[in-house]
């Protein structure tokens, strides 16, 4: 299920709301600029820059110029921060006789944001039923009603000019398209997926869109229905999985890459596979963190043609890159903790378009946006000399793998961390399993070899996934095993 987190600000936020507001336009007032200067650090693969003192950042966008567009949870704020100028510029969210949000009463968060073919910026304040997109080159703001509520994810058609978007609350899929008739100039479609359903990620693929359904716990398929260009309406093709025999958890975003759907599971610490043809599911399990919580892996973005994802673990402290050909991960540590606890929550997501190995993200509760930058090359390695690991039904027995570290950490005292996870619990921890790393830091100007010993106390018989990683503290590198556990 969802966070207790997120779960409490959407209550939170559609409690209470009661709003008429009717669509229009206006210029907003003139915008106020400031210079964001970079928080210090020592990380090198990772930037933070923080925002005006309770702005709670979650949509986040880098457009197509490299402008960064962020919203704020507290205020009727659209920013935009210049990467060349380090200048910060924040716009009113105002439209003639509609209001965007009540401050003090209904909190804005958006979720999402993007930018269609024309340019323009598309979002939503949870809790409320319009959607607004906003126009750089004129600083105009518009609103349009949406019957079914606030989008929870948007994704903009590079085919045309729709734009989709979920509804998390509404149960509904939206289509937004232009119509010149309709006073707003865009016309909005809504399809009802059924009562409760939660719809939450959407991936769009030629003629069709696949939803992920949190409370179902299903992806579904659906063709798209068009005359003339606009959409009629959608006709289910599938839903996954097709047996009982696999569930998923909270399924909240998704890419579909040739025959596989790589999805998060945001109950989990896994990001999943699942293989269209034969039915088949692999998870790959995040580091372990200290605190032995789940990370729950949250919303993803493809690059590569789908080959290489990013993903946000939104009580991970991390955001990952994947590697889908290779089967590798890298984790990249946030600097920063909230002053009122020890979970940073990473939420939005944008590739720079300019360079898909930039990633930029909000941090909600720290109140700062930060970039990733995925092309300095992490000083060290990680192998094994097996890709399988076969347990003994005998609990006296210890099954060894053996670790082989490379290279060399300037940043940290030539000092590494090794960790070791899996994908038998949720948490990816290993349940009934003992595992144990000898040793568990290694200083790579002495030694570059460690064991992980596995021994089997009753775990449930199956196939499942080992992950071996190592970390400098600020970025961490994993590989994966088969792991099997026999039947007794």
């Amino acid at each position: 299920m969802l966070s207790k987190k997120i779960a409490i600000i959407i209550a939170a936020v559609l409690a209470g709301i009661a709003l008429s507001w009717f669509a229009s336009q206006s210029p907003s007032v003139k915008p106020t600029t400031y210079v964001l200067s970079q928080t210090p650090s020592q990380n090198p693969y990772l930037k933070e820059y923080p925002l005006p003192v309770g702005t709670e950042p979650n949509g986040l966008i880098v457009d197509k110029q490299g402008m960064i567009w962020i919203t704020s949870s507290t205020s009727d704020t659209l920013y935009s921060f210049n990467q060349t100028s380090g200048q910060l510029q924040n716009n009113e969210i105002k439209a003639d006789n509609v209001q965007y949000s009540n401050p003090g009463v209904n909190a804005t968060m958006t979720w999402t944001v993007v930018q269609d073919k024309d340019g323009l910026l598309w979002f939503s304040p949870l809790g409320t039923k319009y959607i607004w997109n906003f126009d750089p080159t004129t600083d105009t703001f518009h609103s349009i009603p949406s019957v079914s509520g606030s989008a929870f994810q948007m994704k903009a058609d590079q085919n045309n000019d729709d734009i989709w978007f979920t509804t998390l609350s509404g149960d509904t899929l939206c289509v937004v398209q232009k119509n010149a008739s309709a006073q707003t100039g865009y016309a909005i479609s809504a399809f009802d997926l059924g009562n409760k359903t939660a719809p939450a990620g959407l991936f769009l693929q030629n003629d069709t869109v696949w939803v992920t359904e949190i409370t179902t716990q299903k992806i579904v398929e659906f063709n798209i229905d068009r005359e003339n260009g606009l959409v009629t309406g959608i006709t289910k093709v599938k839903e996954i999985p097709v047996n009982n025999q696999t569930q998923l958890s909270s399924p909240t975003d998704l890419i579909v890459n040739n025959d596989s759907i790589w999805l998060t599971e945001h109950g989990t610490s896994f990001l999943t596979q699942y293989e269209l043809g034969t039915d088949q599911i692999v998870r790959y399990p995040t580091s372990q963190n200290i605190y032995h919580a789940t990370t729950l892996p949250f919303w993803i973005r493809g690059i590569n043609s789908g080959k290489d994802l990013w993903f946000n673990e939104h009580e991970g402290n991390k955001v990952a890159y994947f590697d889908t050909v290779n089967k590798t991960m890298v984790e990249y540590e946030i600097p920063s903790r909230p002053t009122d606890g020890y979970l940073t929550y990473p939420l939005n997501l944008s590739v720079d378009p300019r360079d898909n190995k930039i990633l930029w993200f909000s941090e909600w509760n720290t109140g700062k946006i930060a970039k990733i930058d995925g092309r300095v090359q992490i000083p060290f390695t990680i192998s094994t000399d097996t890709g399988k690991v076969v347990l003994s039904t005998d609990a006296s027995k210890e099954v060894a793998v053996n670790i082989n570290i490379g290279g060399q950490s300037p940043y940290s005292s030539n000092h590494v961390f090794l960790n070791a996870s899996s994908s038998l619990d949720i948490a990816a921890g290993f349940g009934n399993l003992d595992a144990s790393l000898s040793p568990a830091t290694l200083d790579l100007s002495s030694s570059h070899r460690a064991q992980l010993l596995l021994r089997n106390y009753s775990a449930t018989p199956g196939n499942y996934t080992l992950g071996l990683s190592v970390s400098d503290g600020m970025a961490t590198k994993t590989i994966f095993l088969d792991l099997i556990v026999p039947k007794s």
